[in-house]
C-alpha cells in the first residue's frame, strides 16, 4: 500500500493561527510517500529515505505488552514513531502493525520546513484509518493547518475554532506572481520549541488576530504588488510586536531595496517570502543564501 501527502507553507498568521486567526496556507508541489509492505517478520521495520534515495534513518520495533519498543539508541525519531503507534493502537490491535515494513520517502529537503512530520502523520493515518488531526495532536502542539494541506492541490484558508477546524479552498494567483520568491535561510527552525514558547505567553491577542484576519481577506483579493507589499509589511509589524522580536527584514536584510521580505512559519529559520525581480536573486546569493525559488516553482498557486 502506498500513500502520498503534500508538503506546505504557511503564508500568513504564523503563531496566531494556533489561537484562532485565519491563515492562508499553500500546499507544496513536493510530497512524501509512505509504502507499507507486509512481511513475515515479528517486528515493525522502518526505513526513511531522503530525496536522494539515501537511507537516513532505520529501526526495528518490537511489541512488548501492547507497546512498540526499540533496541537502538534513544532518539527523537524513534520516540516519535512509538508515540504515533501508541495512539494508533487505541483503535487498532497492536498486532496489526507487526510484520509490516514502512518505507518513508521524502521528496524534498528535510531541512526546508515543508512538513516532514505532518506528511508522515497524514500518510500513517491513511494506513491506520485514524483521524489525522487527532493523530497530530496526540504528539504535537499546533493548529493542524499542515495536515489540511496534505491532500490539497490548491491554496486554503484555515482556521482553528474552539470546537472544530475550518478549511476552505481559495485562490492565490496575482498577476505579480513572478515577483514572489522563497529564500531558504540555511537553518531549520525547531517548530515545536517555537510553538511551545509562544503558547506559554499570556498576553491578549484578540486585537492582533482581528487585524491579521483583515489582512488575510485583503491578500486573497489583492490586485497589485504595491498593495501586497503594504499588507505583508503590516503583517510583519503585528507579529513582531506580539513576539517582541525584530522583523526578518530589519534583522537580516536591512539593506534590501528591491521589495519587502516576510517571515514564514517559525520566525528565524526555514523560508522567507520576498518581493522583487531577478536582481533580488543576486542580492540573496551575495548574502550566502543559494536556495531561492519562485513561489510558483514550489507551491500550488
Amino acid at each position: 500500500m502506498k500513500f502520498k501527502s503534500n508538503g506546505k507553507l504557511l503564508i500568513t498568521s504564523e503563531y496566531l493561527v494556533m489561537k484562532g486567526a485565519m491563515a492562508l496556507a499553500i500546499p507544496a508541489k513536493l510530497d512524501q510517500e509512505l509504502n507499507v509492505i507486509s512481511t513475515n517478520s515479528d517486528f515493525v521495520n522502518w526505513k526513511s529515505f531522503n530525496k536522494d534515495n539515501q537511507i537516513w534513518y532505520e529501526e526495528k520495533f518490537f511489541l512488548d505488552k501492547g507497546t512498540l519498543i526499540y533496541h537502538g539508541e534513544k532518539n527523537k525519531m524513534s520516540d516519535l514513531i512509538v508515540r504515533l503507534f501508541d495512539y494508533i493502537h487505541k483503535f487498532n490491535k497492536p498486532e496489526k502493525s507487526i510484520g509490516n515494513e514502512f518505507i518513508w520517502k521524502i521528496n524534498f529537503n528535510i531541512n526546508w520546513g515543508l512538513g516532514s512530520s505532518s506528511t508522515l502523520i497524514n500518510n500513517l493515518s491513511k494506513w491506520a484509518k485514524v483521524n489525522p488531526y487527532k493523530l497530530l495532536f496526540s504528539v504535537f502542539n499546533g493548529s493542524g493547518y499542515d495536515i489540511a494541506c496534505c491532500d490539497k492541490s490548491n491554496p486554503i484558508i484555515f482556521q482553528k475554532k474552539d470546537n472544530y477546524l475550518s478549511v476552505s479552498d481559495t485562490t492565490f494567483n496575482p498577476n505579480f506572481l513572478n515577483n514572489l520568491f522563497l529564500i531558504f535561510l540555511n537553518k531549520k527552525q525547531d517548530t515545536q520549541k517555537s510553538v511551545q514558547n509562544f503558547l506559554e505567553t499570556d498576553q491578549s491577542l484578540s486585537e492582533g488576530i482581528n487585524q491579521i484576519n483583515e489582512i488575510v481577506h485583503e491578500i486573497e483579493n489583492v490586485k497589485d504588488i504595491t498593495t501586497f507589499e503594504s499588507l505583508i509589511e503590516r503583517h510583519e509589524k503585528i507579529i513582531a510586536n506580539i513576539l517582541q522580536m525584530p522583523t526578518i527584514q530589519n534583522e537580516k536584510f536591512p539593506d534590501y531595496n528591491n521589495g519587502v521580505i516576510k517571515s514564514l512559519g517559525s520566525w528565524g529559520g526555514d523560508f522567507v517570502l520576498a518581493t522583487g525581480d531577478e536582481k533580488s536573486v543576486d542580492y540573496f546569493e551575495e548574502k550566502g543564501f543559494n536556495t531561492i525559488r519562485k513561489i510558483s516553482d514550489l507551491l500550488y498557486v
